[in-house]
């Protein structure tokens, strides 16, 4: 499973405050988010059919919750934000076999930076953690635990453009197999570009850009496997030959992202995102490609509609993988999957000022996989949401 997102979300959140230094308001602030739904879930397990998989995709209603506040003010001639949030999901059926789904997200994050004298130059501390637990299994599936911690400096040049580094540290568990856990330093820098502008911002073209670093060394216990695979033995036979070594295992993660998004008449966005993880452990090396298509506008009566489309491609450089691949997955602050190309769709409408009625279909797949397995999951939501 890939690592959560964490970098990126902290280098983001922090832009965020240092751009309102200078004119943030000096009294506290609390934003209260929360939604609640039920969807139809043609794949509850996540589950892969093909020759070597037993798992056939379990299909069912799932219940969802969540709630999110922060608390946003000033403190030591700086601006910070806390939030802490939680996202659950329940599966509506008797099955014991989908017990293990039914889990609970805990999130929290606190963010502090302030200006260096009257210079357009900034420092802080961010600190980001995410708990999965289980509700009704002992540990679940996908649960994990990841902490981090940044010391950030953010450089802006106006409201066009800033550029925010961050260097921590990160410790991530994978609960249903501790051999997947590791911990290392960490590095980010994402720069903020405003490339053109008109009617006071209605109309612009924004540039975002993000490098993520990081240097992970696995649980004492999880040693770098070897290959002794001839060189005439087929990719499909490639698991079955390997060997494990002394060496302790350690990944290099390397991810690069470009972002270009439009606001006019409709927001309309355009991403692609490089992933390269090289293992010392035979079968765990990874190059992800990633493209993303999304665009949001106004519809008939009220409505506002969203349509995302994104193509994920994987590829192994030592072949077919060995055994389960953490960093073909994707950890991050919410449940939603992430790990596959998709279709998407979404629309929702405004009631009165802090509630909105939100409804989403998702098509999820594996195209272009190397692996001898097939993804196919299908979402229907209907929830709403409140904001204030």
């Amino acid at each position: 499973m890939r690592r959560a997102r964490l970098g990126g979300l902290v280098l983001a959140a922090c832009a965020g405050i240092g751009a309102g230094i200078a004119g943030a308001d000096p009294a506290p602030k609390i934003a209260v988010t929360a939604e609640g739904g039920a969807e139809l879930d043609s794949n509850v397990r996540r589950s892969e059919t093909g020759p070597a998989q037993a798992d056939a995709p379990i299909a069912a209603p799932v219940a969802r919750l969540g709630a999110k506040l922060t608390h946003t003010g000033r403190l030591l001639r700086g601006a910070y934000a806390v939030a802490a949030g939680a996202q659950s999901q329940t599966v509506l059926s008797g099955k014991e076999a989908l017990s293990p789904e039914n889990m609970v997200l805990l999130s929290g994050d606190a963010r502090w930076i302030r200006p260096v004298g009257q210079r357009d130059v900034s420092v802080g501390l961010g600190l980001t953690g995410i708990d999965a637990e289980p509700t009704t299994d002992g540990v679940g599936a996908r649960t994990f635990r990841t902490l981090g911690g940044d010391a950030i400096l953010a450089l802006r040049g106006g409201d066009a453009r800033s550029l925010t580094v961050a260097v921590g540290g990160r410790d991530f568990v994978y609960k249903p197999e501790h051999l997947y856990d590791w911990r290392g330093p960490t590095a980010s820098v994402r720069l903020e570009l405003t490339l053109w502008e008109r009617d006071e911002g209605a109309r612009s073209l924004e540039l975002s850009a993000l490098l993520e670093l990081e240097a992970r060394t696995f649980d004492r216990d999880s040693f770098a496997n070897a290959s002794k695979c001839a060189d005439n033995v087929p990719p499909s036979m490639k698991e079955s030959c390997y060997t494990p070594t002394s060496l302790r295992r350690r990944d290099r993660f390397q991810r690069g992202e470009l972002e270009l998004t439009w606001t006019g008449r409709f927001v309309a966005a355009a991403g692609y995102q490089l992933t390269v993880v090289d293992s010392n452990s035979y079968g765990q090396s990874l190059v992800r490609h990633r493209v993303s298509l999304s665009a949001t506008r106004n519809l008939p009566w009220r409505l506002y509609g969203t349509a995302l489309a994104t193509l994920q491609l994987d590829s192994y450089p030592d072949g077919l993988p060995v055994g389960l691949v953490i960093n073909t997955q994707t950890f991050t602050a919410t449940l939603e999957d992430e790990n596959h190309s998709s279709l998407q769709a979404r629309i929702a409408r405004k009631i009165g000022a802090a509630w909105a009625i939100e409804s989403r279909v998702a098509i999820y797949r594996n195209l272009g996989s190397e692996l001898d397995a097939e993804y196919r999951r299908f979402l229907l939501s209907v929830g709403a949401v409140y904001s204030r």
